[in-house]
């Protein structure tokens, strides 16, 4: 059994990206300074010691399969239900092949190994049931992020996505860039118990940080090294944005 795998989720079908030449690719195919987006969220987890990689592919999921070949392996999404009926894709894949699995969207170019590394290390010291990352900005609205709601002695207590937030919820300036460790055997165990009883109408994976809570484990968040790590990409222009901030860590 590996101590760590990952699992990343790659079959959106990018309806705000728009079209390249007149023919729909998947969002994470889209080229990123001429690599695909997703290539660079691989590189990240591969780049910080996690060699079992999981693509979650749906929507025109042979352009991935035939990028990466066999340097990865797949589970499919049919259907787009949700992040958390994604991840619950990779059980057959993954189920008793891992210790923890970190989890994140193929959409996020801009994480940083050493920044995965680091948040590994949070994971291993403090042994929680989950670990992320979070990211404190006055840009939250702009992101479309979920607020992250603490308790009143500053502990992890749930996730709510921006659509489902009430008016003092939206003023939160921590939110989440979806970047998870779980312990493998607690998410597997508990990622059925996931409902849609949001305004999407979809299985959240931000509903297993409070029902662990519920059953009285504990979640750590660990802030991004630099605000921009936790860019996602679902446009073009947010594409353009990317390519800057790489540009200018060179």
């Amino acid at each position: 059994m590996e101590k760590y795998a990952a699992i990343i989720l790659a079959a959106g079908k990018g309806t705000r990206m728009g079209d390249v030449n007149g023919s729909p690719i998947p969002k994470v195919m889209f080229r990123l300074n001429e690599k695909p987006i997703i290539e660079y969220s691989v590189n990240c987890i591969k780049n910080a010691g996690i060699n079992k990689v999981v693509l979650v592919v749906g929507y025109k999921r042979e352009m991935v399969q035939e990028y990466f070949g066999d340097k990865v392996l797949y589970a499919v999404q049919e259907e787009q239900l949700g992040t958390g009926h994604a991840v619950s894709m990779a059980k057959d894949v993954l189920d008793g092949e891992a210790e923890s699995l970190i989890v994140f969207g193929g959409d996020n170019p801009l994480i940083k190994p050493e920044t995965v590394c680091s948040l590994i290390n949070l994971y291993e010291k403090e042994r929680p049931t989950i670990a992320m990352l979070s990211v404190v900005s006055d840009s939250l609205m702009d992101w479309a992020f979920g607020r992250i709601i603490r308790d009143e002695n500053g502990e992890v207590d749930t996730i709510v996505e921006q659509k489902d937030c009430t008016d003092e919820q939206l003023k939160v300036k921590e939110g989440n860039p979806a970047f998870y460790i779980f312990d493998a055997a607690w998410l597997w165990g508990n990622i059925t118990k996931l409902k849609t009883e949001n305004v999407q109408h979809e299985l959240y994976l931000t509903d297993m940080i409070h029902l662990a809570r519920e059953q009285g484990k504990r979640i750590v968040a660990m802030p991004v090294s630099e605000e921009n790590e936790a860019l996602g990409i679902n446009t073009q222009d947010q594409l353009k944005e990317a390519e800057e901030i790489l540009n200018n860590r060179r």
